[in-house]
């Protein structure tokens, strides 16, 4: 089972839509995949769970396991064949003053996920450097920074090189992400760790994210990101 934590400190860099778009592309590819939602934001939890209600996502969310009020295993909700989530609410906000003293519960958390029968994990994470992202670090195998070309998208970057180094987490791999092609070619000219597939800039995640539902038309796109940064 391989673990990979999308993570960036710039807001807007497109985080979310890309965990859902790598989860469901490698489930595309015959892989069992778990989505865990790190972020209170929860837009993640929204895309897919959008119609259910809020006290039946918080009985059973990554809050919930890390309370134990809930097992991991009870709190995975099916979205289609080979792919599951687990979601989170606002509530995780509370999660650096309830565990950031208490790293028992992360590692309670980590061993618990080795139990499960997956390929790989996928947790999407807040751009803070909270709880919330150290534990999706803690456990990461990869981790994959989408950025655009912006000196902020680039400076978030290099925190994020910094958490890794705290965690013993191989430095992060840039993915230029919703880019025009000539924005795809000026981070290429830039010294950073980036993939060679970049994904194209399309209207079509912003009308996914508002019909909570994919594309196939970009989808197609990152079967070649999957391969690249898995081979």
């Amino acid at each position: 089972m391989k673990s990979i934590t999308i993570a960036s400190l710039k807001g807007g860099v497109g985080k979310t839509t890309l965990a859902i778009y790598f989860a469901a592309a490698l489930a595309r590819q015959k892989k069992k995949v778990l989505l865990i939602d790190a972020d209170p934001n929860n837009n993640l939890t929204d895309f897919f769970l959008r119609n259910e209600e809020l006290e039946t996502l918080q009985s059973k969310s990554l809050f919930s396991i890390l309370k134990g009020r809930s097992s991991l295993k009870d709190s995975i909700r099916t979205i289609e064949t080979g792919l599951g989530i687990i979601p989170t609410t606002p509530e995780l906000a509370k999660a650096q003053n309830d565990f950031g003293a208490n790293p028992g519960t992360a590692l309670r958390f980590h061993n618990a996920l080795k139990t499960l029968d997956y390929d790989f994990i996928v947790f999407d994470t807040p751009p803070s450097l909270t709880y919330e992202l150290y534990l999706a670090l803690y456990n990461a195998d990869h981790v994959l920074c989408p950025i655009g070309f912006s000196r902020w998208t680039i400076q978030g970057y290099q925190l994020i090189v910094e958490a890794c180094e705290q965690n013993n987490v191989t430095p992060p791999i840039c993915i230029p992400f919703n880019v025009s092609k000539k924005d795809s070619e000026r981070i290429s000219e830039i010294e950073l760790p980036s993939t060679k597939t970049s994904i194209p800039k399309s209207a079509e995640f912003a009308k996914s994210a508002i019909n909570g539902k994919l594309s196939e038309k970009v989808l197609g796109d990152f079967k070649n990101l999957t391969k690249e940064i898995l081979k």
